[in-house]
């Protein structure tokens, strides 16, 4: 068959998730690969719903399919919600197109009906690794008499439809993996339409991207054993076929698969927008499994992406999923942020722990975010780094209290008395602003010979319960006298 080639000439390439659960990193990046070799062509990008396993597609799932794309920017041009001129894009919607192809190859000997059973289907099977075959199903259908249709038929049976897979080699193209031809000995006739008369993945998408006039099929290699199968069925049924391109699997840390079944939503890309990443380090993070620019550059705009992204440099092998390497953009891109903005994008974390309401001072909140700087790795971290800044029930951190505030009953006292004198300065001293208090601070640390840093700590554990964060003198502001002269004596009480 002839490569497809649109009525325009247009790229098309389409992305056709199952909406049996969440969106997944391996199938964002599929996504985005098919977006980014469409807008560098100036082509589409369609979104086709494969929702045909009624039992397991859910609305829920392919509505937060739909939010997960949308939020990594990757709008298509045409889908289920906005249809177009191939419409429509959920393949449930499309059961009349697969009979007529059905009927075709019905009609034309490329395909017929299997009436076997189940229990008979698994004893074929079980003979068939006995025999170390490579096919699991023999064919027997093929062939059958009249008399045993009719048999199988007033029994009730309800058959498949099976493809009769060719006697000769498929040759199968691929723009990243190369060219191989499968011997048919390797491949069995495949059932295209189940017994509730609902037809089959590689049925359905080999016939959706014809109709479609797709011109390149861009996804994982987990698919590659459908290929040749599909190719089959075009041929079989004289369709112009797509050209075919292989992208290597998104493995773990250990070279396993990243899957649903085995990582659960650490695959999730909704989970990372609800954790507080950025959608454009997610999409950079995206972009970078499998393919490369150079040996250099990591951080790219989408701009940066659409106009370099080549199918050439998508690697033939797996790409592992580092978890560092996304924090690490992540924090890339929120401090590319300016403090408004950032946050704009802290306070739903705030918000759904309880700590801010919308008559809380917006200065004072943006100051916070000042302090913390450039300590935020996602939004969510906002709430463990500033809760002390709203509350002051939380407990001391009982490594940084052993070392600062010390164990023995001298080292002990030796605190208190510290913070006594301390929270009298602050109480005393006329104007209580950056410039004031370091200056007293330090006055009394360098007159008494204390070390500046034990003072220092010693107070920043009475104001945080920890012993890291912003600087002292920034939160010591941004709480307040009142509070912090009130933290101050709760703290020598617990001493």
């Amino acid at each position: 068959m002839s490569d497809t080639v649109a009525p325009n000439g247009q790229v098309r390439v389409r992305m056709a998730p199952s909406p049996t659960g969440f969106l997944h990193i391996g199938g964002a990046r599929t996504a985005l690969f098919n977006w980014l070799f469409a807008k560098h062509h100036k082509g589409a990008f369609i979104l086709r719903i494969d929702d045909t396993d009624m039992a397991r597609s859910t609305d829920e799932s392919m509505h937060e399919i739909y939010t997960a794309l949308k939020w990594l920017g990757l709008e298509w041009d045409e889908g289920g919600d906005k249809g177009g001129p191939y419409a429509p894009y959920l393949q449930s919607e499309r059961k009349p197109i697969y009979e007529k192809y059905v009927t075709q190859l019905l009609d034309n000997g490329n395909a017929y009906h299997c009436y076997c059973t189940a229990e008979e289907l698994d004893v074929i099977r079980t003979e068939a690794r006995a025999a170390k075959s490579t096919r699991s199903y023999d064919g027997r259908c093929r062939h059958l008499s009249q008399e045993t249709v009719e048999s199988y038929i007033a029994e009730g049976r309800k058959p498949t439809v099976r493809i009769r897979m060719p006697d000769n080699h498929i040759r199968v193209d691929d723009l990243i993996l190369g060219s191989r031809n499968i011997d048919p000995a390797t491949l069995e006739d495949e059932v295209i339409v189940r017994s509730n008369g609902m037809p089959n993945y590689n049925l359905t998408s080999i016939v959706d991207d014809a109709e479609m006039h797709i011109t390149h099929v861009i996804r994982g290699t987990e698919h590659l054993n459908n290929t040749p199968k599909q190719i089959a069925i075009a041929n079989a049924l004289s369709l112009n076929l797509p050209q075919f391109a292989h992208i290597p699997l998104v493995l773990d840390d250990s070279g396993r698969k990243l899957s649903k079944r085995h990582h659960g939503d650490l695959v999730a890309v909704n989970r990372y927008r609800e954790q507080g990443y950025l959608s454009e380090a997610m999409l950079n993070f995206v972009a970078r499994l499998g393919w490369s620019y150079d040996d250099k550059q990591e951080i790219f705009s989408v701009t940066e992406l659409i106009d370099k992204f080549d199918l050439d440099r998508v690697g033939k092998s797996g790409s592992v999923f580092d978890i560092k390497k996304l924090e690490w953009l992540n924090a890339h891109y929120i401090n590319e942020l300016d403090i408004s903005a950032r946050t704009d994008a802290v306070m739903p974390f705030w918000e759904e722990e309880g700590l801010v309401v919308s008559t809380t001072n917006r200065d004072w909140l943006e100051n916070i975010v000042e302090a913390v700087g450039e300590r935020l790795t996602t939004f969510q971290d906002i709430v463990p780094q500033t809760r002390y800044f709203f509350t002051d029930d939380f407990e001391y951190e009982a490594k940084a209290v052993k070392k600062w505030w010390g164990s023995s009953d001298e080292k002990k006292e030796k605190t208190c008395e510290i913070l006594t004198n301390l929270s009298q300065i602050l109480q005393d001293i006329p104007e209580f602003d950056l410039e004031t208090i370091e200056s007293a601070i330090w006055k009394y640390t360098d007159e008494n010979d204390i070390k500046r840093v034990a003072a220092m700590q010693s107070m920043r554990i009475a104001m945080t319960g920890t012993s890291f964060g912003p600087s002292l003198f920034d939160i010591v502001i941004l709480l307040g006298r009142d509070d912090v002269l009130k933290r101050i004596e709760k703290a020598v009480t617990s001493i």
